[in-house]
């Protein structure tokens, strides 16, 4: 699992719980497993932490599956429509999500590169052109890596209009030349 270890938004996205079923039997865990049996017994399904379930996977206690979210199907769904997808909704943090998951399922890199090349193009016409009314469910629905971009290509907007009218970045003639 890869991410800054001091990125607030990776150690969120690294928050979310993914599938993974029990590679072994466990003892004594009282009512962590399912049923409040003292014993949880080998293809136990359990939702984890990502940060737990990438460690427990990689010392073979538990097999990480893919999140519902980067399943075939949500894939599929993500192609045919990527702007009409509500990414708030389905995670905060889908993009870093899906980054730290990348190696797990091999769609997924694809998959978000796709979804992010076109919602882009949306985000730099509305940060362009402005909020209005029909694009406010498409800037509701922006995770939070593409909230971050919108804010960044506003700011960069309002600086080229100051440039553009000479409020910003004036040239002087340096002290050794006059």
């Amino acid at each position: 699992m890869a991410g800054a270890y001091y990125d607030i938004d990776d150690i969120l996205a690294a928050q979310e719980r993914v599938p993974c079923v029990l590679q072994v039997d466990l003892d004594g865990l009282g009512s962590a497993g399912s049923g409040g049996a003292s014993k949880v017994h080998r293809n136990a399904r359990w939702a984890l932490p990502l940060w737990m379930a990438d460690g427990l996977n990689e010392e073979d206690f538990v097999a990480m599956e893919a999140p519902p979210v980067f399943s075939r199907r949500a894939a599929r769904m993500y192609a045919a429509s990527p702007e009409s997808i509500q990414l708030r909704a389905v995670s905060q943090h889908f993009y870093q999500l899906g980054l730290q998951l990348g190696d797990m399922v091999p769609d997924v890199p694809h998959v978000l590169r796709s979804m992010y090349t076109q919602r882009v193009q949306r985000i730099a016409r509305i940060a362009q052109q402005g909020h209005n009314v029909e694009t406010l469910d498409f800037v509701q629905s922006l995770d939070r890596t593409e909230a971050e971009l919108l804010r960044l290509c506003q700011r960069a907007q309002g600086a080229i209009a100051a440039w553009q009218q000479g409020r910003a970045y004036a040239l002087r003639r340096a002290p050794a030349i006059q």
